[in-house]
């Protein structure tokens, strides 16, 4: 790597490191987490900070604005929210709970657009944060409806990473429900990555039957489980309408 794609990355670790943060990080926390040396820790959060796109508060980095407009204009260009938008507002009305728009990219299963519910408890979801595609619903309704070939790498590359009792933790389990959500045309998160949390999720497909994303409907279970058939049938008549549109 040439020292200017070195120092491009190395910007893009603290902006990451920062993004990921919940109330910003100081410089030394910044050099201790990137193993960058302080001194080039200043200089690069002084360029950020001089050109609005990192803020400095009661000695904390935190995003600044125009992190804000960059995110607004991400969200303007992508035809999938465009499409998905009133779907998701319909959705989440129609049911109270929260609603997820998520697209693969590269190998992770993005939050790309979210309307929160009416449900006391609220998700813990950020737009712009990635899920894992083994235990998440709109992880699993991508997955089941990739093409063969691209489906096969990214069962590869999962982990299987456990985060709660009921995560999937093998590729064979993984590759049972697949079977099973292409059969019925939706996915079950059933508190497999974060406890007492669950989630009916369905693809969002284009002309040829392959997934371009996912939509979903995540609550608290208690509010949930007993409606999981009604709410199914609403998640996939919701992302069908949105394949119709693409």
């Amino acid at each position: 790597m040439k020292n200017g794609e070195k120092s491009f990355s190395k910007i893009f670790e603290l902006i990451d490191l920062i993004a990921r943060s919940s109330n910003g990080l100081s410089g030394k926390e910044l050099s201790a987490l990137s193993g960058i040396p302080l001194s080039t820790v200043f200089r690069m959060t002084k360029f950020l900070c001089d050109n609005n796109y990192l803020r400095s508060e009661r000695g904390l980095y935190i995003l600044g604005a125009g992190f804000v407009l960059l995110g607004n204009a991400a969200r303007r260009q992508n035809p999938l929210i465009k499409v998905a938008r009133h779907y998701l507002e319909e959705l989440s009305e129609l049911t109270r709970e929260t609603v997820h728009l998520a697209q693969l990219q590269e190998q992770q299963i993005i939050y790309i657009d979210k309307v929160e519910g009416k449900r006391p408890i609220r998700m813990g979801s950020m737009i712009g944060k990635s899920c894992p595609l083994h235990c998440t619903g709109v992880g699993k309704a991508v997955l089941a409806y990739l093409p063969g070939k691209r489906r096969e790498e990214l069962l590869n590359s999962i982990e299987y990473t456990v985060y709660t009792p009921d995560t999937i933790t093998d590729r064979t389990e993984l590759c049972g429900e697949l079977e099973l959500i292409r059969r019925q045309g939706y996915a079950v998160d059933n508190c497999e990555h974060e406890e007492w949390v669950y989630c009916l999720a369905a693809p969002i497909l284009n002309h040829e039957n392959e997934s371009v994303g996912a939509i979903s409907i995540s609550g608290a279970a208690v509010y949930m489980l007993d409606r999981a058939k009604e709410l199914a049938e609403l998640v996939k008549s919701a992302a069908g309408k949105i394949s119709g549109n693409l």
